[in-house]
């Protein structure tokens, strides 16, 4: 367990081996939430693929952005068909 200090204006210098572990970046977003007497900090991503670091060796990016893009098809395909039946009605 790590201990971090907090400056005057409130700033806080997340230790090396989490960031790397989460894959945080300099000016990456997070999102801070009071939680029953706890502070929890979680990365505000829009690309799964960058929580595959999370579960190092457990998930492959490349994969993963494979099949977000095959759902992304998937429902393209969906909108099309449905947008198709209310044209008909």
């Amino acid at each position: 367990m790590a201990t971090i200090t907090m400056t005057t204006k409130g700033q806080v210098i997340i230790p090396a081996e989490i960031r790397k572990k989460y894959g945080l970046k300099k000016g990456e977003k997070l999102i801070i939430e009071d939680e029953g007497g706890c502070i929890k900090m979680i990365p505000k991503t829009t690309d799964l693929t960058t929580l595959c670091g999370i579960l190092k060796g457990q998930l492959d990016p490349k994969a993963v952005r494979k099949q977000i893009e095959e759902m992304r098809k998937d429902d393209e395909e969906r909108e099309k068909l449905i947008s198709k039946k209310f044209r008909r009605s």
